[in-house]
């Protein structure tokens, strides 16, 4: 008889800034943070298929550029220290945007969890950012869309 294989668990990160009237551009350049992955309000959601459907809204996205084993909370940390000294920007920004801190959990065995401390979710909450958790079911983090 084999032992087990050791349970996997992946965690990951991004800020995601949406808006129907402020373009994911506006967004790098009022943060003066580079998105690492944008679409513009109306693009198509499939550029392989003209006639398909257009984004509502202007997506701004910047992950936290932890490895997917880092801890969830690492992730949170990162992501804070990103916009760490730019609370007017993100504050000038929710008038118009929806701003979101992505965060993605996985199991092999579908088991597992975390601790956020306290103090860090209220500099989360302090930065305005709305926490969206998304737990995946046992399968490869490589097919994760979203965070």
């Amino acid at each position: 008889m084999q032992p087990a294989a050791p349970a996997t668990k992946w965690s990951a990160g991004s800020l995601r800034i949406t808006s129907r009237t402020v373009t994911a551009e506006e967004v790098s350049g009022r943060l003066g943070i580079t998105a690492d992955q944008q679409f513009e309000r109306d693009s198509l959601t499939s550029p392989r298929n003209p006639a398909g459907a257009r984004r509502e809204t202007s997506i701004w996205i910047r992950r936290s550029g932890l490895p997917d084993d880092s801890e969830l909370t690492d992730h949170v940390r990162a992501l804070v220290e990103l916009v760490d000294g730019r609370r007017e920007e993100l504050a000038s920004l929710s008038v118009d945007c929806n701003l979101e801190l992505c965060l993605g959990f996985g199991s092999d065995n579908g088991q597992g969890g975390c601790v956020l401390p306290a103090r860090l979710l209220a500099e989360v909450g302090a930065i305005g950012l709305d926490v969206v958790l998304d737990l995946y079911p046992p399968e490869p983090a490589a097919t994760v869309a979203c965070p």
